[in-house]
């Protein structure tokens, strides 16, 4: 089902979706842990209503400078120059038009029509140029290694980083995690996460006392594998049993584990029952797996309800990005799945009724740099992001967008484009949107006060 990946990757992946927690058998009991939680305390600043963000990681590293092309006789020479072989034909970009000017103008990848159409009707914003920082840095402070990320074009450090938001230290908890800490409490009590993923355990979404729901895309909340209706009454009578024994024991890691079980299967047959009253969406999503992923995210949304749910982050994936080689022929095809497949959530937001209260947006280990090895890319540091919804101001691109001459002011060493905007702050103007509180933001992101900007102002 999952997308072929090189092995590398695949094994840097599964250790990424696995490092905070064990590899438990059951996509419900993978999240009780985090569903027996001291609900977080803190209080969002004067939220109300549903919302809910997803964030769709590109694992692999995303170029995202063949996403977004100046077009203009200036930028798009810069461009070429630095892209050779690997350049989009200026005639086949797709024309956007910021509502901010910046002096140049800018095409879009030519397999992504649904993006075009979804930024020209103000519901698409780019956030341009976003990395990993400790702080604002220029082309002669990496030169000389002042205040630069750890492991800088590592897949493993720099995905922890994104994912965690602190560039500063290593981190078990995810800013999305952090986020569910204190507002977990907002939902229902009824022990379901506040974070829900479509592809299996990460650090994005784990906390300090909440870690994510796994749901499967296709199958939905599963139980254990021999106790189905359809299984014989022995087994789960037996299976009975040795949990009531748990419960019992006097060692307290035998009840802990037996309340998890129980818990963990409680939640199951309420997810369950929730999404056999979701209404069939007319909505068509790619027969993809972010497709997939996409479409049972939104039928999660759709039962929000159902679930108690009042502020919700779901997590899904799209593997492929790390374009070593082969970009021309990989690149049409990952930027097509990804585009066809936002368009189909967004739609089904509106669809829906939610659209103003999801907001959809991407991370990806780094981008790529803009000199190239033959046919493919190397490993790079800043790049443009994606953010989708009806929360959003779209149309426009928000943060500074790079001069793309090599060795120009913006480039670090062999096209490697420094980040003029911080993880900190895309990560914060997300976090306020769904509710955090000014005064908990110095808190989830250390740094922050570093950069002359907390909110970006691409959420309404």
């Amino acid at each position: 089902m999952k997308q072929t990946l090189p092995s590398a990757l695949m094994n840097r992946r599964t250790l990424l979706k696995w490092s905070c927690g064990a590899a438990l058998g059951s996509s419900s009991l993978l999240a009780t842990l985090g569903g027996l939680t001291a609900m977080g305390s803190a209080a969002a600043a004067g939220s109300s209503g549903y919302r809910a963000l997803v964030c769709v990681y590109l694992y692999g590293g995303n170029d995202a400078f063949n996403l977004i092309v100046p077009t203009d006789s200036t930028g798009y020479a810069a461009y070429r120059s630095a892209r050779v072989k690997l350049a989009i034909p200026q005639s086949s970009l797709l024309p956007i038009t910021a509502k901010t000017p910046d002096g140049h103008q800018y095409g879009l990848h030519p397999s992504v029509p649904e993006l075009q159409s979804l930024f020209s009707t103000g519901q698409l914003g780019v956030i341009a140029n976003v990395g990993t920082l400790l702080a604002p840095v220029t082309r002669m402070d990496y030169l000389a290694g002042n205040n630069l990320p750890q492991q800088l074009f590592s897949h493993y450090d720099q995905t922890n980083q994104w994912m965690t938001s602190r560039p500063e230290t290593p981190d078990l908890t995810g800013w999305g995690g952090r986020i569910a800490d204190l507002l977990q409490s907002q939902n229902q009590a009824n022990g379901l996460s506040m974070n829900i993923s479509l592809d299996g355990n990460n650090v994005f979404q784990s906390g300090n006392t909440v870690l994510p729901y796994a749901v499967d895309p296709q199958a939905g909340a599963q139980d254990f594998d021999g106790l189905t209706a359809n299984d014989p009454a022995e087994r789960l009578k037996a299976f009975q049993s040795i949990i009531d024994q748990g419960s019992a024991s006097a060692n307290l890691l035998e009840q802990q584990q037996a309340g998890a079980v129980k818990q963990s299967r409680m939640l199951g047959k309420v997810v369950r029952t929730a999404l056999g009253q979701a209404p069939v969406l007319k909505t068509v999503f790619p027969n993809s797996d972010l497709g997939q992923q996409l479409k049972m995210a939104a039928q999660l949304i759709s039962v929000r309800s159902q679930l108690g749910a009042t502020r919700q982050v779901f997590f899904v994936s799209m593997g492929g990005f790390d374009t070593h080689d082969n970009q021309p022929i990989a690149q049409p095809r990952l930027f097509s799945a990804l585009s066809q497949a936002l368009s189909a959530f967004y739609n089904a937001t509106v669809e829906l009724g939610i659209a103003n209260s999801v907001t959809t947006f991407t991370q990806s280990d780094f981008g790529r740099t803009l000199t190239n090895n033959d046919n493919g890319t190397d490993h790079g540091w800043g790049s443009h992001h994606l953010v989708l919804g009806g929360g959003v101001i779209g149309g426009d691109i928000y943060g500074s967008m790079p001069d793309l001459t090599i060795g120009g002011a913006n480039d670090a060493d062999l096209g490697r484009i420094i980040p003029s905007t911080s993880t900190y702050q895309y990560a914060a103007t997300l976090g306020q949107w769904l509710g955090v509180s000014n005064s908990d933001l110095a808190t989830l992101f250390p740094n922050l006060n570093r950069f002359n900007k907390a909110n970006l102002g691409f959420m309404a």
